[in-house]
């Protein structure tokens, strides 16, 4: 039987020139934005690092590459490269054994006879594994400062309870020997949950059929994983892997709350640790930009480098051809004599040790465990919210005598928490509303028009995926005090809304090719002009995909510490 022809997306032509606004606004506005404060920095960045520029004056002499040379010599530099590079090696395949181990246990654990299904009761393991993802980085990295400290923090304090007298003031920070797994295993901490998040996902999309036929085949859990699961996940893996990895090389909010001076003999500082105090404490403005840069090239460079390594693991093995090219003979074996019958006695038949109730007793066991891991830290920083400053130093580890709420009342009036939380729900608020309607005009307008150059406008998008912040703070700072708008509401919003559009695209413009057109082509057939077929048609029906990209924008806007600090 032929093959049916695969059916594609059609795609309008341009809107007629009376409909010239529609483009302006769909695609001039998000463009222009995006251009000026983000590919704009971006490109000077590369300009600035070329030169001897201080940042608070506008003089500055062209060097060429001295820049990149002194970073050649500079210990601090080579130190941060260093480690970076030790958190690329290390986090990423950390984060994703721990995830995928996690997600497998939840969506394919459970039961082995009839239809695959996973653990009973395994959705809360879900929703508290993935809380830690939405607290902010820096809060994250002040709580375990605290659980890391020498005297009063919890981690010393449980294993001197144990017995681990050695640990009774260890600094687990300040220890060059500990400095960096302690911040590795922070990193991992809040990250696991996300991750455990997307690979069920990823896994839950597997057809049941395919983990039915290889039990069949007598494949073991194990076997199943590594031979089923991974394979067909690979995708998902790679994108995480490339994420964590930049995660990795951009690890300045979790480094500068853990150790902010760069650790002891900087064990634990990272390149944007050091550009940033190159930058605004000493005044070299062009020598930082040149580490922007530096870690722009790295970045690239590590993304590159996976997609090559997943392209050589995952291309089809070539069969290798024995002789002239068949299939190679079984030799023959001679036919043994028919055995003399021996009467056997019955034997009762073993009952694996790896049976279903202690597969489930385990995981049960092991994701409880990483529950308690998640839940520890937090509970105790609540319950020490309720002490006093007495009570804390005094008997860190007891539970609060009475609940004081003098410190939420403290916090929320005097330290002006209360106007914080305000001026953040209105820039979040704010950018969240912009990017959600200017990435989806966008993302709607690349995908469903047909036009040149509209491949190499959405890749430009991409670009903005792979970009390190770090690389354009300098000129970025530069660029809203030209435009008057340093240190503004409005200054942060059209900031926060430039560097979410890539994401925002990305993900809606693979929404928008999979809805049916033949509904909007009805319309246009009644009358309906493209802004209302978008705004009554399109966009509700797009509601699935852009009530997905709100949560994550809203999470990493709210989360977001280093674009509101300069």
């Amino acid at each position: 039987m032929a093959r049916a022809p695969a059916t594609r997306t059609r795609r309008w032509k341009l809107p007629s020139l009376e409909n010239t606004g529609f483009m302006l606004v769909f695609l001039g506005l998000p463009l222009a934005i995006y251009v000026i404060f983000v590919i704009s920095p971006f490109v000077q960045a590369f300009y600035y690092s070329m030169t001897d520029w201080s940042g608070f004056s506008k003089k500055m002499n062209f060097v060429g590459l001295t820049n990149y040379l002194t970073l050649l010599s500079d210990p601090v530099f080579t130190k941060a490269v260093y480690n970076s590079i030790f958190l690329v090696l290390v986090l990423p395949p950390l984060v994703i054994v721990l995830s995928l181990t996690l997600a497998t246990l939840v969506t394919v654990g459970g039961v082995t006879k009839g239809e695959v299904q996973g653990l009973k009761h395994s959705g809360i393991y879900r929703v508290i594994s993935f809380f830690p993802y939405t607290v902010p980085a820096i809060v994250i990295g002040i709580l375990w400062a605290q659980m890391y400290d020498p005297s009063s923090g919890l981690l010393n304090g449980i294993l001197t309870a144990m017995g681990f007298e050695f640990f009774k003031s260890f600094a687990w920070l300040g220890d060059e020997r500990t400095a960096m797994g302690a911040s590795i295993f922070v990193i991992a901490w809040s990250m696991v949950g996300f991750y455990m998040v997307l690979f069920i996902a990823a896994i839950k999309g597997i057809p049941a059929d395919v983990y039915e036929a290889a039990r069949v085949d007598g494949a073991g859990r194990f076997r199943t994983a590594i031979s089923i699961t991974v394979p067909m996940i690979r995708d998902t893996i790679r994108t995480a892997y490339i994420y964590l990895g930049i995660l990795a090389l951009d690890a300045f909010v979790y480094m500068q709350a853990l150790n902010p001076s760069g650790g002891p003999a900087n064990s634990t500082v990272v390149i944007s640790q050091h550009l940033l105090n190159t930058a605004f404490k000493k005044g070299k403005f062009g020598y930082a930009t040149s580490m922007g840069a530096a870690l722009a090239i790295i970045t690239l460079v590590f993304a590159a480098i996976v997609f090559f390594v997943f392209w050589w693991t995952g291309r089809p093995a070539k069969w290798k051809a024995t002789g002239t090219g068949s299939a190679p003979v079984a030799r023959a074996t001679p036919v043994a004599a028919p055995p003399k019958s021996v009467t056997r006695v019955p034997s009762t038949p073993r009952k694996p040790f790896w049976n279903d109730k202690t597969v489930a007793t385990v995981s049960h066991v092991a994701l409880i465990a990483w529950v308690i891991v998640i839940c520890a830290p937090l509970l105790w920083v609540l319950m020490s919210s309720f002490k006093t400053t007495q009570q804390i130093f005094g008997s860190p580890f007891s539970l609060p005598t009475s609940f004081n709420f003098e410190n939420y009342i403290s916090a929320w009036t005097t330290a002006s928490i209360g106007n914080y939380f305000v001026n953040t729900v209105i820039v979040v608020g704010g950018a969240l509303v912009i990017v959600m309607l200017l990435g989806a005009m966008c993302a709607y307008y690349l995908a469903r028009y047909e036009f040149k150059g509209s491949k190499i406008i959405y890749y430009l998008m991409l670009a903005g995926l792979t970009f390190p912040i770090f690389l354009a703070v300098v000129p970025l700072f530069q660029t809203l005090r030209g435009f008057g708008l340093l240190n503004t509401f409005p200054g942060l919003i059209i900031t926060y809304v430039a560097f979410a559009l890539p994401f925002t695209v990305f993900f809606l413009y693979a929404f928008f090719r999979t809805l049916p057109q033949e509904i909007a082509e009805a319309a246009q057939l009644d009358g309906a002009g493209p802004w209302r077929i978008f705004f009554t048609i399109m966009l509700p029906m797009a509601t699935p995909g852009i009530a997905s990209v709100a949560i994550f924008n809203f999470l990493g806007l709210w989360n977001q510490f280093l674009l509101p600090s300069r």
